[in-house]
């Protein structure tokens, strides 16, 4: 039988050891509950010129009038996608 506990504690030392992890997988972590069933319409926005114009004006506006939370990673995100 495991030990739960025991498991636990050698998983909680094996992740102090590490280093942390690289910023681009914390930014595409953060932009998961963001996009999660939302990935059919950011790519309908992407491929709007009205989104892209509206995104070139105002970042915060044009996703927020999307319907989509304008979060940093979102954005940035969207401004890699759109450069």
């Amino acid at each position: 039988m495991i030990d739960r506990l025991e498991s636990d504690e050698r998983l909680v030392e094996a992740l102090r050891i590490t280093g942390d992890p690289p910023q681009a997988w914390i930014d595409a972590a953060a932009l998961i509950p963001v996009t999660l069933g939302a990935l059919e319409s950011i790519e309908q926005l992407i491929a709007s010129a009205a989104f892209r114009s509206r995104f070139g004006e105002s970042p915060e506006s044009a996703v927020a009038e999307a319907g989509l939370p304008a979060s940093r990673a979102l954005l940035a995100a969207l401004r890699t996608e759109l450069a």
